[in-house]
């Protein structure tokens, strides 16, 4: 029996009973949970390609630098050698699947139940998370990938990769998923297909939803079977025409035509009434938004203008701007940090996002520190920039450039260039490709 299922049935009576629960209650639980606390972190786990995209495993948790976090899976843990709890701050407080357990005068963050650790053997940021995908165990005890014949660093016996899993707790009907949409920038409630869905936020009542044509040619009812019974967060509503329908927060579900793929959210911004069903909401800076760019797909902005991303050249056959196309390791980004824009010269057309003094990583956002002492936001393991170019919203003069690094000049100018070739592992050439930062 999967934890769903068995919180289920642990919870049914319980849950039944709190579709009765007043308006002030469900306003309480309406306020959407952060994903994660400050200072912890959101990281994709891919294995590196040499000439294509790097294709994705699982998204794990990470502490503010991002190195890997892990759980003891024994309830004694004999052995804590080179393991170090992640430390909770005074003033932090426990939340939906975070609490906080104490040991002496230690305050320790716990996910799901397991106090997490990170692992002083681990090299580079994310190494063991990648190893473990590659030669680890599949999360159900699936066979490993492959064998791990040069014999990777692995964690000890007993200890897991703490991946993040909020559909893990989460207690829903059947024919429904939660799924992290990086466009709707949170977990999003889903349907069993992986489509995301939406929320009519209107206090009218079932036979005003949704009432025109024009409406009914975009939007699906989210429809509930005739023995379907509403629990938790989630009822039934009866619609005009007799059918019954799904509502999650007294606010009937619904499915967006023009989503045409899983991780799709291009409704969210079609009518003010419609909004993304998100139920755990991703950290992001100030002034970040999601846009859409005709051509492109969605892409990220500070306060309106374009932001990017600098990579080091690779080989790499197959298209960069499609949605998936360009999917790049987390590490990448990391050993290239800021040294994607660094010269003078390069920062008259490329400004640094910088982070406040006191900026956290949280989520997928990273703050990394500069060569000049300056910190600024990275996303999924990439410095990020908007281009002086650029004067207007929509605008996207810094997308899909390539810059040949320079192999002549002085000590630094070349240690930079050797740094970008071992990077991109380029062979034939070194340089960055600047593109639009996509969610």
């Amino acid at each position: 029996m999967s934890i769903r299922l068995a919180l289920r049935s642990l919870f049914l009576p319980v849950v039944l009973a709190s579709v009765a629960l007043s308006s002030t209650v469900f306003a309480q639980q309406a306020q959407i949970p952060a994903s994660t606390p400050p200072g912890l972190m959101l990281v994709e786990v891919h294995r590196e390609e040499g000439f294509s995209s790097d294709p994705y495993f699982f998204t794990r948790l990470g502490d503010e630098n991002g190195n890997t976090l892990f759980f003891s899976t024994t309830q004694q843990r004999e052995s804590l050698e080179n393991f170090q709890p992640v430390v909770a701050e005074e003033d932090a407080r426990p939340f939906d699947d975070w609490t906080i357990v104490s040991h002496g005068d230690v305050s320790q963050w716990a996910y799901q139940s397991h106090p997490l650790f990170t692992w002083s053997l681990e090299e580079e940021a994310g190494q063991i998370a990648t190893n473990f995908a590659l030669y680890g165990p599949g999360p159900n005890g699936e066979a490993p990938l492959n064998e791990n014949s040069r014999g990777a660093l692995m964690p000890p016996a007993g200890w897991q990769v703490a991946r993040f899993t909020p559909a893990e707790t989460a207690i829903i009907p059947d024919g429904f998923d939660l799924q992290q949409i990086d466009s709707a920038q949170g977990v999003v409630l889903t349907n069993y297909q992986g489509f995301s869905l939406y929320t009519y936020s209107t206090s009218a009542d079932s036979a005003s939803v949704c009432p025109d044509n024009e409406c009914y040619e975009q939007w699906i009812p989210v429809a509930a079977a005739a023995l379907a019974v509403g629990f938790g967060e989630f009822s039934i509503v009866d619609r005009i025409d007799g059918t019954r329908q799904w509502a999650y927060r007294d606010q009937p579900l619904f499915r967006f035509k023009g989503d045409l793929q899983e991780g799709d959210a291009h409704g969210r911004n079609v009518y003010e009434q419609f909004q993304l069903a998100v139920v755990k909401e991703n950290f992001r800076p100030i002034g970040v938004e999601v846009a859409t760019q005709t051509g492109y797909g969605d892409i990220y902005t500070l306060d309106g203008k374009t932001l990017y991303f600098g990579s080091a050249f690779e080989k790499y056959w197959g298209g960069r701007n499609l949605r998936g196309s360009f999917e790049i390791a987390y590490f990448k980004g990391k050993r290239l940090g800021g040294e994607a824009c660094v010269s003078d010269e390069c920062l008259q057309t490329w400004q640094p996002f910088i982070a406040s003094e006191n900026a956290v990583s949280n989520g997928f956002w990273e703050v990394i520190a500069r060569h000049d002492g300056s910190r600024q936001w990275a996303y999924k393991g990439f410095a990020v920039y908007t281009n002086n170019f650029d004067t207007e919203p929509g605008q996207m003069h810094g997308h899909s450039i390539y810059e040949i690094a320079d192999v002549d000049g002085d000590e630094a100018a070349i240690a930079r260039t050797k740094l970008l070739a071992e990077v991109g592992n380029a062979m034939g050439g070194a340089g960055v490709y600047w593109s639009v930062a996509k969610p």
